[in-house]
């Protein structure tokens, strides 16, 4: 499957990749190899075989709910870069360039 710079440009957008003109040619030949693969499997019959959810059997372990001491604000606010009347202060997650 032959990909676009387009494709490449826009894919790298949706994931918040900066990407300059070299890497996007770099990313977008490895993206075609994963999707040759892709398309490679997907010719594979797989009708004998059943559908699994996991190969292993998965237990959840979990302790019992119970009341403790809560950590004091002061030291869970210690190793904060910033923090504002007991909370923690933390930029913006979604202003930036790409946002256009």
């Amino acid at each position: 499957m032959t990909l676009s710079a387009a494709d490449v440009a826009h894919v790298a957008v949706l994931a918040r990749l900066g990407l300059d003109g070299a890497e996007r040619e770099r990313i977008g030949s490895q993206l075609e190899v994963i999707l040759e693969h892709i398309a490679r499997l997907q010719q594979v019959d797989t009708s004998s075989v059943s559908e699994t959810a996991q190969v292993g059997e998965l237990v959840n372990v979990m302790r019992d709910d119970v009341d403790g001491e809560s950590l004091p604000s002061a030291v869970a606010l210690g190793g904060a870069a910033a923090s504002d009347g007991g909370y923690f202060v933390v930029g913006a997650i979604q202003d930036n360039e790409l946002d256009g």
